[in-house]
């Protein structure tokens, strides 16, 4: 009887309805996916489109229609751009779905294609104020230096500055600091606390602190406080570009402003032009000159910061280099040859020594500099709108000489450990 009741229980377990399907729904918000797909995409040819009450096809084009082809999604899609001035949305259905839809929920294609004409502008932030200026590579590290500490907007609030590359980041950001300016650097090779260092000293509002990054922090970060930002290489691609420009002018209303600066090389131009037809129009970027007296001033600190960052940099390999010897020979339980250690370019031929002196004095001349504002003729027939010479919003960035306070108090500190 037992064996009759559990097979009779198992026959019903059996039986039993499937359960019901899972409806999932999955939302993908991005400020890019309505750009042109990568150049290698080729969609399929649909045989039939679903068609609206006009006729015409109702599809998803661009980058969403590479990422549905490529996930194998299926089921009824809804596309909703946010950045047109029409409340518009397209979809794309399967068969069954089609066919069950209803009217309200269809938009016509020309709407899309109405809004997609309108070009990326209407993607970018509404208080966004796009800029640019043609300059030599060379002289990139200048018209960095002078916009942030001689315009209205470089000197307005934090600033973020992308660059293309790791190794030009670690460049510019040691130039800055030999400025004397309150930076740090941002890339993917650093540890993540450093990372969240460097993002909290731009959540300050009215400071100035600067953040010299890659594309890493152009993705996925939300600081309002921040107000310019600073493309010291042209962006390669559309997308970044906008992501990038889309790190200041954030939030809602009329304090939701920032500045976005481009410094275009030759070698950049055409990259440049591409950004310019995606945008819709090159007349989108104002010029963002400054006064030639202020950026003959900037390029004399630059280049005499460029000179100690050289050899700064040549003595910390020569300190690693050194380092991994001396860990090499404790390991190894060895006595270390000295003759292979570096000494530096202290210890180096006429010309290496002649180059650490030259940084010495570059150091001592800058520092004297640095001590005093950059300052312009207030007459003169070419004077730019946007130099600090016009405007009494900027305020003068000078960095005091406190090596005669650091110098007295170690002496008061050895005439108090003698005495002890």
């Amino acid at each position: 009887v037992d064996m009759e009741d559990h097979q009779q229980h198992e026959d019903e377990e059996l039986s039993l309805p499937p359960p019901p399907p899972v409806q999932r729904q999955t939302f993908i918000y991005s400020a890019t996916l309505t750009l042109l797909p990568s150049p290698e995409y080729k969609p399929k040819q649909k045989k039939k489109k679903s068609k609206n009450k006009k006729g015409k096809a109702v599809t998803v084009e661009g980058a969403i229609a590479e990422i549905l082809e490529k996930a194998r999604a299926g089921g009824e899609t809804k596309v909703v751009d946010l950045t047109s001035d029409q409340k518009s949305f397209d979809t794309n259905k399967s068969k069954s779905a089609a066919k069950n839809s209803s009217k309200a929920d269809r938009v016509t294609h020309d709407n899309i294609q109405d809004a997609t004409e309108t070009g990326l502008s209407k993607r970018l932030p509404p208080g966004l104020t796009l800029r640019q200026i043609e300059c030599t590579q060379r002289h990139k590290d200048s018209h960095l230096y002078a916009y942030l500490i001689t315009t209205v907007q470089g000197t307005s609030g934090p600033c973020l500055v992308f660059c293309n590359s790791i190794a030009a980041v670690r460049r510019v950001g040691a130039t800055l600091q030999a400025l004397r300016l309150p930076v740090r650097t941002l890339h993917a090779n650093m540890p993540q606390k450093a990372r969240f260092k460097a993002l909290e000293s731009i959540r300050r509002p009215q400071s100035r602190d600067i953040v010299v990054a890659t594309d890493v922090a152009s993705r996925g970060l939300d600081i309002p406080s921040v107000s310019t930002v600073i493309h010291y290489d042209v962006a390669r691609a559309t997308d970044t570009f906008v992501h990038r420009a889309g790190r200041t002018a954030r939030g809602m209303g009329e304090k939701a402003v920032g500045s976005s600066l481009s410094l275009v090389s030759a070698a950049e131009e055409r990259a440049q032009e591409n950004i310019c037809e995606a945008l819709g129009s090159k007349r989108l970027f104002e010029n963002g000159s400054i006064d030639g007296r202020l950026l003959t001033l900037a390029q004399e600190r630059v280049s005499l910061a460029s000179k100690i960052v050289t050899c700064d940099s040549e003595e910390t390999k020569t300190q690693k280099q050194n380092k991994w010897y001396e860990q090499a020979a404790e390991e190894a339980g060895l006595d270390l040859d000295e003759d292979l250690l570096e000494d530096g370019l202290a210890g180096g031929d006429e010309r290496e020594r002649q180059k650490l002196h030259q940084a010495k004095a570059a150091r001592a001349q800058l520092r004297a500099m640095l001590a005093v504002p950059m300052q312009t003729q207030r007459f003169g027939k070419f004077l730019s709108v946007n130099s600090a010479v016009h405007n009494d919003k900027v305020t003068p960035y000078v960095v005091q000489d406190t090596t005669g306070h650091k110098k007295s108090k170690r002496n008061r500190k050895k005439r108090k450990a003698g005495s002890a």
